[in-house]
């Protein structure tokens, strides 16, 4: 079986100047990869370097940054982060598989009530490609997928590589966003009526990574 050996390293900052604090923090996540002889389920990698994707599993890397401020009633919060999932370029494209995530979120506080509102974006740079979903069996969620049968040399006669819909790769970046608005108004000591809306946006080069989905929520919010 494979085998990782991880590291860590991480700092922060934490100051106050008058009514305004701010608080800096970043990490760096390193894990290296010792490829064994068993196949992997669960990570679309069949082994791990597959020669008919160029899909293969790499050293794991993660490095994250972020900043909160915060003045008297307003606050501020943005985080970066980078992930490379543990995969390595692809063979045949040579590009990454890393996700980059962006979330920036602002609070504001006056009187009764508190208002909040924060977006997040997630960027796939998809070097190992976007697979089709065929047909979806009846009574539960599994997916039939157009390159289930890929076979053959990329460059030389893949059909994961070929160009035709039907059983291959297609690729572009995979992007998902997030937004969220959420308010509460303290009614009295212990009670505050809540609202919010969220919604996700996923979008991409086939129908396996794209749709849309949102959420309204309301009620109380009681402590004693």
């Amino acid at each position: 079986m494979p085998g990782r050996i991880c590291s860590t390293l991480a700092a922060n900052y934490l100051n106050k100047f008058g009514d305004f604090t701010v608080a800096l923090y970043g990490a760096f996540a390193y894990a290296s990869f010792v490829p064994g002889y068993a196949p992997i389920t669960g990570v679309g990698v069949a082994s791990p370097a597959n020669m008919i994707t160029g899909a293969n599993l790499s050293s794991w890397k993660q490095w994250v940054a972020g900043a909160q401020f915060r003045l008297r009633r307003l606050h501020r919060r943005r985080r970066d982060r980078l992930d490379n999932n543990g995969l390595g370029s692809n063979y045949f494209t040579g590009v990454d598989n890393d996700t980059r995530f962006y979330t920036a979120g602002v609070m504001y506080e006056t009187g009764p009530w508190q208002i909040s509102a924060m977006w997040a974006g997630f960027y796939n740079t998809n070097g190992n490609g976007s697979a089709s979903v065929t047909a979806i069996a009846p009574g539960s969620n599994a997916q039939t997928l157009n390159i289930a049968s890929a076979s053959g040399v990329p460059g030389i006669n893949s059909t994961a590589f070929n160009g035709n819909p039907a059983t291959a790769l297609l690729f572009g970046g995979e992007v998902v966003q997030k937004w969220e608005v959420g308010a509460n108004y303290a009614l009295g000591p212990g009670i505050k009526a809540v609202g919010g809306w969220m919604m996700y946006n996923g979008y991409g080069p086939t129908n396996a990574v794209t749709g849309t989905s949102w959420a309204v929520m309301l009620g109380m919010d009681l402590r004693f």
